[in-house]
């Protein structure tokens, strides 16, 4: 009986120590969440605004070379924007927002749904990240790369700290003689 309760209370120790990398994954998710919401709101204020205007604040803001080649492109190009293009964008920034957010409820409350809603959509980021890599080789660009694959990893190798909790598991529960 003893060696029971010592086996359960080393699986106890293993998997608190284990919830810490979740805990971060769970803020992480938030995170992300409230500030694709925020900015989400922040593109949607720019309709019917003169969006090559607001390009040249923008610039003169950062204090960045108005004659440059590629600012006056980019100003261009902004300024080209309309209304239909800036809802799309805007929409596709709070669904990202929300997804998210979805997901670090999910997590925190130790849901099967939201372990893999995280690994499929982490995992469907990581071949844009390894491109963007190809392009260009920045220290941001791998740390996005390297913390991605530890998520989808973490949670893949970590299914204990979330056994039970889906209907699947209740009917295979059941089923069991």
């Amino acid at each position: 009986m003893q060696a029971g309760q010592a086996a359960t209370a080393k699986r106890y120790f293993q998997m608190k120590k284990s919830e810490g990398f979740l805990k971060f994954i769970i803020i992480e998710k938030f995170i992300l969440g409230i500030i694709s919401v925020l900015l989400s709101l922040g593109i949607i204020s720019l309709i019917n605004h003169d969006m090559e205007k607001f390009a040249n604040s923008l610039v003169t803001l950062f204090n960045l070379d108005m004659d440059n080649y590629y600012i006056e492109t980019a100003i261009e190009k902004i300024g080209m924007l309309g209304n239909g293009t800036i809802i799309g964008i805007s929409i596709g920034v709070i669904s990202y927002g929300t997804l998210n957010l979805v997901e670090s409820y999910g997590l925190h409350k130790r849901k099967r749904w939201a372990e893999w809603l995280t690994v499929i959509t982490t995992t469907l980021f990581i071949p844009f990240e390894i491109y963007e890599i190809v392009q260009a080789l920045t220290p941001v660009r791998i740390g996005a790369l390297i913390l991605n694959i530890a998520i989808v990893y973490y949670l893949a190798k970590h299914k204990e700290l979330f056994k039970g909790n889906g209907v699947l598991s209740r009917l295979l529960q059941k089923s069991k003689p």
